[in-house]
């Protein structure tokens, strides 16, 4: 069992499912990944750390070109570094140009889903640590391996820059699958980064299986409205207009 002293330290009520969703994503970011080994996935969010406390660059501006931001012997590509500071810094200005100036040549479409996946839980859960005062997790030692090179079967660019699985959804109706919406697609280029994205989601949202149920009686803290209330601004802040 995951106790709130064993990552954060902080009076706080933090609910279990919180504290056991960012235990398994520390134990994820230390494991060696599917196309990043554990080394890299662990500088990936170091570096998200470094991009978000650093002085802000203009969106156009690369840190791999600014002298001495990067350092020379940086374990990541500068390609990656430059990946991971603008999806930190100004997601919102993200471009198909933006992404085909990367993708084949620099890194592959996995690779990158995978970077992507990193950067946008790191900032997640330090954002959350930095709202609630609180140190950000600390970063284990990474684990020995190689990465799976796991590739599902039938990956295909259908509605998103980068290739993704089919899938069909069930949570509305067991009895009548149905293809999956685009956020059920999401990251499942690279499986193992849609699970522990899901775990996050189900832990800070809502599960999944219960998404149709407004008034469920779960003894939850605050009204389901209040849920979508939250949900809303914090998209609205983030330029998210899904």
């Amino acid at each position: 069992m995951v106790t709130q002293t064993s990552i954060y330290e902080t009076e706080l009520p933090i609910r279990a499912a919180v504290l056991e969703g960012h235990a398994a994503l520390l134990e994820h970011w230390a494991s060696p990944g599917t196309w990043w080994s554990a080394s890299e996935r662990l500088a990936i969010v170091n570096e998200v750390r470094t991009a978000w406390d650093a002085d802000k660059l203009s969106p156009w501006v690369r840190p791999s070109t600014v002298d001495g931001l990067v350092a020379d012997d940086h374990v990541l590509p500068a390609a990656v570094v430059d990946i991971i500071w603008r999806i930190t810094n100004h997601t919102s200005t993200l471009t198909r140009d933006w992404y085909d100036s990367f993708v084949p040549d620099q890194v592959s479409a996995e690779q990158y889903v995978e970077v992507l996946s990193l950067v946008s839980m790191a900032n997640m859960v330090d954002r959350f640590a930095d709202s609630l005062s609180m140190d950000r997790l600390a970063l284990p030692e990474p684990r020995a391996g190689e990465p799976s090179r796991y590739r599902p079967d039938g990956v295909e660019i259908a509605r998103h820059w980068v290739p993704t699985a089919p899938l069909e959804d069930t949570h509305w109706s067991p009895d009548m699958p149905m293809e999956a919406p685009n956020v059920r697609r999401t990251l499942n280029l690279v499986p193992a980064e849609a699970a522990i994205l899901w775990i996050l989601i189900d832990a800070h949202y809502i599960a999944g299986g219960i998404l149709s149920e407004l008034d469920s009686g779960r003894n939850w803290s605050i009204e389901r409205p209040h849920f979508e209330l939250l949900a809303t601004r914090t998209s609205a802040l983030n330029e998210c207009f899904y």
